[in-house]
């Protein structure tokens, strides 16, 4: 008999080192060993990530359907949840099953349904905290628009089709008034938690009056005004969002205090107020278009008023930025000139544009707040 090859040779087969990979495999089957394999590299985590599309179906589709809705009116059934939403009972008991191990429902002992804390709370839409929209625009827009993805890379240029020869993206999906009712509920989905914190983290005290530039259905200008009576303010849009702003304010009995302003912020100069707030505005175009209205914004203040600006920003200090870099991409899915700056770049513009006393902090989630304040005494102690 004869051999051919060295030892180490015929441990490499195909182009494979079987004793590493029989080391590996003793490793992971070892209950010790397995363990500690998987807090060093764990597979479970990559498919996770790569897979995360299924979950967020589920979540999307219990939206679209009303689940929570029905079930707020209180405990259900399969059954029951069959024949109110029209489901076949095939997949229904691992569809709500998977929403209980998501943390949405729960499922009682006699086998009947209900929301969660977290969903009762965040996802009946009659509720003030409601984050549905959010998820109704993912539904509906986002799961398809990300589906765009390859062509961003190759060729730069958004999946959005508002964004196509040399339509705006704003002006257009105004045009269409169901398009842009699911818009705004998306934008207050995303801006309500923002809201409450920037409500109590900036020192409105300082002012008494405030206008919110791409104001959107309202959220912010109405937690301001809920938890500062002094303050007074505007929502500033293109004229097709006053209806839905409106009846938004109106639901909180505060169309006394909150006013809307229509008009184009790119051909006029914005309405004053001792606060200019961009919430989710600047991401959407290029530096030069960001520093021009940040200028505008110098420009409508009084001395001593602040603009505040408030974006999915990475910050350079955060050790996760993952959901800011995202936020990047789908920015640039939808807008030619989009992506999520960082903070020392925002610092930059504001301080380029004459603020001094700038400050920044994070509030939720990727998103953070940055302000600044025009040189001045502060607009309260003139009054």
């Amino acid at each position: 008999m004869s051999y051919s090859g060295s030892a180490a040779e015929s441990e490499v087969r195909g182009g494979v080192n079987l004793r590493r990979e029989k080391l590996v495999m003793k490793l992971f089957q070892s209950r010790v060993g397995g363990a500690l394999l998987r807090r060093l590299a764990d597979p479970e985590e990559i498919v996770r990530a790569g897979t995360a599309f299924t979950a967020s179906q589920v979540v999307l589709t219990a939206v679209e359907f009303g689940l929570f809705t029905e079930l707020a009116a209180g405990r259900r059934s399969k059954h029951e949840l069959c024949e109110r939403l029209g489901w076949h009972p095939r997949a229904a008991g691992p569809f709500l099953d998977a929403l209980v191990d998501l943390g949405l429902l729960r499922r009682g002992r006699s086998g009947r349904y209900t929301n969660s804390r977290a969903a009762a709370l965040f996802l009946r839409p009659a509720g003030p905290n409601y984050v549905g929209g959010l998820l109704e625009l993912s539904g509906k827009r986002l799961y398809t628009l990300w589906s765009g993805l390859g062509d961003l890379l190759r060729t730069g240029i958004p999946e959005a089709g508002e964004e196509r020869g040399g339509n705006e993206f704003f002006s257009t999906l105004y045009r269409d008034p169901a398009a842009l009712r699911d818009f705004l509920t998306g934008m207050t989905g995303i801006a309500t938690g923002e809201a409450m914190l920037i409500a109590a983290r900036f020192p409105w005290r300082r002012f008494r009056t405030f206008v919110d530039i791409g104001c959107a259905q309202g959220a912010l200008p109405v937690r301001l005004a809920l938890t500062h009576p002094h303050l007074t303010g505007a929502g500033y849009d293109l004229a097709a969002v006053e209806p839905i702003f409106r009846e938004y304010v109106e639901s909180y009995d505060l169309a006394d205090r909150l006013l809307f302003i229509p008009g184009d912020m790119f051909h006029e100069p914005l309405p004053g107020a001792d606060v200019v707030s961009f919430g989710h505005i600047l991401h959407g175009y290029g530096e030069s278009v960001r520093r021009d209205l940040l200028a505008k914004a110098y420009a409508a203040l009084p001395p001593g008023g602040a603009v505040l600006v408030y974006d999915a920003m990475i910050d350079p200090r955060r050790r996760d930025n993952l959901l800011s870099r995202l936020s990047s991409l789908n920015i640039m899915l939808e807008m030619r000139g989009g992506f999520e700056a960082t903070l020392p770049e925002c610092e930059t513009w504001l301080r380029d544009a004459g603020f001094v006393d700038i400050r920044s902090c994070h509030l939720i989630g990727p998103t953070s707040m940055i302000h600044g304040r025009k040189p001045g005494p502060d607009p309260a102690t003139r009054r």
